[in-house]
């Protein structure tokens, strides 16, 4: 008898760590199509312009995403979710950063004051159903989690409070020929007034 409940006893914990195995299988296999739609956000470096360096940020994912932060990060190796407070300790020198409540699809260009060419950029956002994701220099897509890991993270490198970065207009040839012809009209009418004066 004592044989049989400890063969049931042993059972129940394999049918149990089975069932744990079989639920984070579930799960890593729902997270799949999310981060494959994640691999979808790149960031790179175009050129370093009066201390300012220029980014393109391509979002492809099919959705806009939500708390883009990029980060520009002195590494020589690969960076990881786990590994980025290491290198902003609390106290440290603060993250040079691009932030934006709102990324569309499609590219644009933004810049980042005090970050350095050759700097590797790692990008965290929220998804459209609200996951956070941790994009790092080798392009390899790790989950956060939620809202609150997120802060979490914000909090361990030193960045409480996130100020909205803006984007770069770039103007279109026909803007700028507007904008010179403005500009010589201008010109032009301050000079007759001088000399009616």
């Amino acid at each position: 008898m004592d044989k049989l409940a400890s063969d049931n006893s042993s059972l129940k914990k394999k049918n149990s760590r089975l069932a744990k195995e079989n639920q984070a299988l579930k799960q890593a296999n729902q997270d799949l199509p999310a981060a494959s739609a994640a691999a979808g956000l790149n960031v790179w470096e175009t050129e370093e312009k009066s201390g300012k360096l220029q980014l393109k940020i391509d979002n492809q994912t099919g959705q806009a995403v939500s708390d883009l932060l990029v980060l520009a990060v002195a590494a020589n190796g690969r960076i990881t979710l786990n590994s980025l407070p290491s290198y902003f300790p609390v106290g440290g020198a603060k993250p040079r950063y691009f932030y934006r409540k709102k990324v569309a699809i499609g590219g644009a260009e933004v810049s980042l004051t005090g970050a350095y060419a050759g700097s590797d950029m790692v990008c965290l956002f929220a998804d459209a159903s609200g996951v956070y994701w941790f994009k790092g220099n080798r392009g390899q897509i790790e989950k956060i989690g939620s809202q609150a890991h997120f802060k979490k993270l914000l909090r361990q490198i030193s960045l409480n409070k996130l100020e909205e970065s803006p984007l770069l207009v770039k103007k279109t040839k026909t803007e700028k020929k507007k904008m010179s012809k403005k500009t010589t009209k201008k010109t032009e009418k301050q000079s007759s007034k001088k000399k009616a004066e």
